[in-house]
């Protein structure tokens, strides 16, 4: 089973941004951000969701891929992961 914190460091990780960067897209602070990531504080449903739309995935995607129903390889090269908020 694919971890929350494996999850969202490999979303991270493929869209080429750090945690400041997405954390100020969520309107939350880079350290509740590391946290969640390190799973010391839970994952709520409504931030996921935000999550979801930040990379432009389907909240349902990335239940997939919690539930490794599906890996989320298969889900990124089928689908191109949003840089939308992400400044040059």
């Amino acid at each position: 089973m694919t971890t929350v914190a494996n999850l969202l460091k490999t979303l991270r990780n493929y869209a080429g941004i750090n945690q400041t960067t997405i954390a100020e897209a969520l309107f939350i602070r880079r350290s509740t951000y590391a946290k969640i990531e390190q799973e010391k504080t839970a994952l709520t449903v409504q931030l996921a969701l935000k999550i979801a739309k930040f990379y432009g995935l389907k909240f349902h995607h990335l239940a997939q891929c919690l539930e490794n129903e599906v890996h989320l390889n298969s889900i990124l090269t089928k689908r191109k992961v949003s840089k939308r908020f992400i400044k040059s």
